[in-house]
């Protein structure tokens, strides 16, 4: 994701979640400043302003109900990872462990940004 981009995905969650931009910082914990409805609100947020529709199940992501090494699978089923090299998907599979160990922490600013910048332009 460029440096443009992330700042609009900053301004949005800032304003759909009524926090102090500078309360995003990268570590912070999605889950102590969004319910449900404002995930959903920040996701439709998202869609209107890039003109994207991101997947259905990322609100699931997001709260952690898909385990990071499900989405790995759903995505090679969806045939997300075709044309990865053996490399990139080993790392998609670290990255996927390194998420597994912090998933009681929650999804942080950082992960949901990761999660949304495939599908934005």
């Amino acid at each position: 994701m460029n440096e443009f981009t992330e700042k609009r995905v900053l301004r949005l969650m800032s304003e759909h979640l009524g926090v102090e931009r500078s309360a995003l910082s990268d570590n912070a914990s999605l889950k102590d400043m969004m319910d449900d409805l404002d995930l959903i609100e920040l996701i439709m947020a998202l869609e209107e302003e890039f003109g994207v529709e991101l997947p259905d199940d990322l609100e699931d992501t997001v709260n952690g109900t898909i385990s990071p090494f499900e989405q790995i699978f759903k995505d090679a089923a969806d045939g997300k990872l075709r044309g990865k090299s053996d490399e990139e998907i080993i790392e998609l599979f670290k990255e996927a462990s390194r998420k597994g160990r912090n998933a009681h922490q929650g999804t942080t600013v950082r992960q949901f940004l990761e999660l949304v910048a495939p599908y934005l332009p």
